[in-house]
Order: structure tokens, then C-alpha cells, then sequence
């Protein structure tokens, strides 16, 4: 962490989020959310002049375990200063179970002063909310002011290809508090991630939104990971070569740089 935030600071970013998504990143243990990891974290912000807004802490919530899992999460994004949760939802055939957990964290996030941001889904494993109308009924049924939206249109081009990406994450703005910046390109049939601005979305017609509405937002670009035709995410089992990094951070804040606002 000491080298990735010094990385991200050196390539000229000020913000980074913590993405302690359950499968995507491995296998997560509790040690990540304990006191003393908070610590280290806060230090390594303050020695990098970084600061953080969000946490990506993506898991299924219809697990029965999602509220006391959600409730690790929450004590330890107050211990790093962070008020805002970002995560995919669940499985269709699992709504009831969605809605149900969702409901009873929410007098938890309001007492602790956080929102819990539910994502657009990018692959078949979270499609309870993959379109933004989908996403508008689980408000209306969870109905709760702690639970609004972190938009992705990255996500939806490879589990809805069919929809207008940027155009669907636009229709989420009254509901949106922090949106994903992630690229996307189609090889082989497969979903793969690059630089921003050099896959298939134009991000020129949000960023300049998302800046009017003073919504945050961070770069999501998983090198070590792509999706199947079917959505199906993989990873990779080789990390990612420093350099290359560094590359692709340069190159997005290039053309996030070049977008007149």
C-alpha cells in the first residue's frame, strides 16, 4: 500500500478509495477492517498527502451475513474518515433477501452519519441492479435516505451491452452520490479494461456533469481482470508489471485533464 499510494501521488492524483471487493481482490479477512489496519491506512494517507472519500467493499448482500459484515465496514470507514460505501447488490433471484438485509443496515448507516452506495452490476452474480430503473425500484422498496447510488458505466456495458452506458448513468444523477470512471474495450469477445478514453465510452459527456454536480468520483481500472462474453469476471494470476500502471494512471489523468469542464 506504502509503494500503490506513493505511485498514485507521484502520477498527480489527490483522492484514492480503498477496493475491498469480496472475490474481485481475493479472498478478504477480517484483519482489513481492524482497528490497528485503519491506522496504518491513516498514516500512509497523511504521508502521501492522499485523501479518501469512499471504500469499495463489494460483496453479495443477500448473503446472510451481509449486516454484520456491513456493519465491519462501517466502523471502519469511520475510523479512516470515509462516509461513503460503495458495493454491487446481489443476485436477482435473491431481491427479497437484498431489500430485507439493506433495510435493517440502514438505521445503522444513518446513526453513523454514512451512505451506502449501491452500484450497477457488471457481471451475472450482481444483477439485481444492472439498469438504472432497477436500481430506482430497489430505492422505492428499500426506501431508506442512507442508500443511494455509485453509477458504473463500465459495469453496464458488460452485463447490459445492449444499453447506452453513459446515457443510463446520467438518468442516476438525483440519485447518485459517487460514480466509477472505468473504461471498457471488447477483444476476442471479451471485456477488458484500459486507460480511460481509450475504450469505448465517452467519458467527455459525464465527467463535465459529474464536476457541475459536485459528485466524487474515482478511476476503477482492473489490469489484472476482465470479463467473459457472459459477464463472467477473471483474474488474472500474475500481478500487474509497476510500469504499466503508472502508464495507464498517466495516460486517464491526460485525457480526464484534456475534458473542458
Amino acid at each position: 500500500m506504502d509503494i500503490a499510494f506513493n505511485l498514485i501521488k507521484q502520477t498527480g492524483y489527490e483522492y484514492v478509495e480503498l477496493a475491498y471487493n469480496q472475490g474481485y481482490v481475493g479472498d478478504l479477512d477480517d484483519s482489513l477492517f481492524s482497528p490497528d489496519n485503519a491506522e496504518r491506512v491513516r498514516k500512509l494517507l497523511d504521508k502521501h498527502q492522499l485523501k479518501t472519500v469512499a471504500l469499495g467493499c463489494t460483496f453479495n448482500l443477500a448473503r446472510a451475513e451481509a449486516v454484520s459484515w456491513l456493519q465491519t465496514r462501517i466502523e471502519f470507514a469511520q475510523r479512516i474518515g470515509v462516509n461513503l460505501l460503495n458495493t454491487c447488490t446481489a443476485n436477482r433471484r435473491d431481491y427479497a433477501a437484498l431489500v430485507k438485509n439493506l433495510q435493517q443496515i440502514a438505521p445503522v448507516l444513518q446513526q453513523a452519519g454514512c451512505q451506502l452506495l449501491i452500484e450497477n452490476g457488471g457481471d451475472h452474480n450482481y444483477d439485481a441492479f444492472a439498469l438504472t430503473h432497477e436500481g430506482e425500484q430497489l430505492l422505492r422498496d428499500v426506501d431508506a435516505s442512507s442508500i443511494a447510488f455509485n453509477g458504473d458505466a463500465g459495469n453496464m456495458v458488460s452485463l447490459r451491452p445492449e444499453a447506452d452506458a453513459i446515457g443510463e448513468v446520467l438518468q442516476m444523477l438525483p440519485n447518485m452520490r459517487h460514480c466509477h470512471i472505468k473504461d471498457v474495450v471488447k477483444q476476442d469477445n471479451e471485456y477488458r479494461f484500459p486507460a480511460i478514453g481509450q475504450g469505448m465510452l465517452d467519458y467527455s459527456r459525464l465527467i463535465p456533469v459529474l464536476a457541475a454536480h459536485q459528485i466524487p468520483c474515482t478511476l476503477e481500472i482492473p489490469l489484472r481482470m476482465h470479463r467473459l462474453a457472459d459477464s463472467t469476471p477473471q483474474r488474472g494470476s500474475m500481478p500487474v508489471p509497476l510500469d504499466r500502471i503508472v502508464n495507464v494512471l498517466s495516460e486517464s489523468k491526460q485525457f480526464i485533464d484534456s475534458i473542458r469542464l
